[in-house]
């Protein structure tokens, strides 16, 4: 066969006749491209001027711009708010490139060390959250926490061995936090008292009216402000026991509630609150004479902050 194409001689074999189309999918584009090619001959006519001028001087025909028109393949564009479309045929692309790595419904990319893989194990429970595991491994599909985990206090339980009059302990990390005074003793006949530091543990607030507090037992009651908060039922070098718990340390505004006691007839509820200006970080259990702890130990469990 010879014909002429754009003043260019041709020679070419015959055309063999096409065989039937050998699949439902081979038809499907068959029958696609027989009806592009119709509509394309009634486009738009501004539509056919940009088609001859995108292939001007080019191995393409115009038909071919129209056609990757109808295919989405050849345009996208930005709003006014500067957001990009992409036509869905780019879209399944791409998607299509994301199959090599993951197909199961609900997978997630993560990137391990070597390359991006789906994210383990590859069907997780339902109500499983991407846990971080470090530098060196990937995130996994984990059993979702409580949003807060109950632990004992950094460097607790303490045991007193007479070495020392107070401690202070780091609770910038916890909610709340319970303190548990098990048979605890001094040199001396004292309390156990309770400050609390806005600053890391550089100062205690030590303001005449920093805490506020009720103590009633089957006997009396009593309310008002203080200088610290009381975690014993009265002054003695044996014997002081009780639990008080304080809740909403970030807040600035912590308020307690417990029990403490010396004996069966020596004890006290207590409640009450602080009257700082700033999120807890640390605190200070010391003894009121100075003289230090030597018996007993103090328990401190508190809620760590999700």
């Amino acid at each position: 066969m010879i014909d002429t194409v754009r003043g260019v001689i041709r020679v070419r074999r015959w055309p063999k006749k096409r065989g039937k189309p050998k699949s439902e999918l081979h038809k499907y584009w068959v029958d696609w491209f027989r009806q592009a090619n119709f509509l394309a001959k009634y486009a738009d006519a501004a539509s056919h001027i940009r088609a001859i001028e995108l292939t001007a001087h080019t191995g393409l025909y115009p038909r071919d711009i129209i056609l990757s028109a109808m295919r989405g393949r050849l345009y996208s564009w930005a709003d006014s708010s500067g957001w990009k479309w992409f036509p869905m045929a780019a879209i399944q692309d791409i998607s299509d490139s994301l199959d090599v790595l993951a197909q199961t419904v609900g997978s997630v990319l993560v990137r391990a060390v070597d390359r991006w893989r789906a994210a383990g194990p590859a069907v997780p429970s339902i109500g499983d959250a991407l846990t971080y595991q470090g530098a060196s491994l990937p995130p996994v599909w984990a059993a979702a926490g409580a949003g807060v985990s109950q632990q004992a206090l950094p460097g607790t339980p303490i045991v007193p061995d007479g070495t020392v009059n107070s401690y202070e302990i780091d609770v910038s990390s916890f909610a709340d936090f319970e303190i548990t005074l098990d048979a605890v003793g001094m040199v001396g006949a004292a309390s156990v008292e309770l400050r609390f530091s806005l600053d890391g543990g550089a100062t205690f607030q030590a303001g005449a009216a920093d805490y506020w507090y009720s103590i009633f037992n089957h006997m009396a009651a009593a309310q008002g402000t203080a200088d610290a908060i009381g975690l014993s039922g009265g002054a003695a070098a044996t014997g002081h026991k009780g639990t008080i718990r304080f809740t909403n340390l970030k807040a600035a505004r912590a308020v307690m509630m417990g029990m403490t006691y010396l004996t069966t007839a020596a004890y006290f509820w207590r409640s009450g609150g602080l009257n700082l200006n700033g999120p807890i970080t640390n605190i200070k259990i010391y003894t009121t004479d100075t003289s230090n702890f030597n018996a007993g130990t103090l328990r401190l469990a508190g809620l760590l902050a999700a």
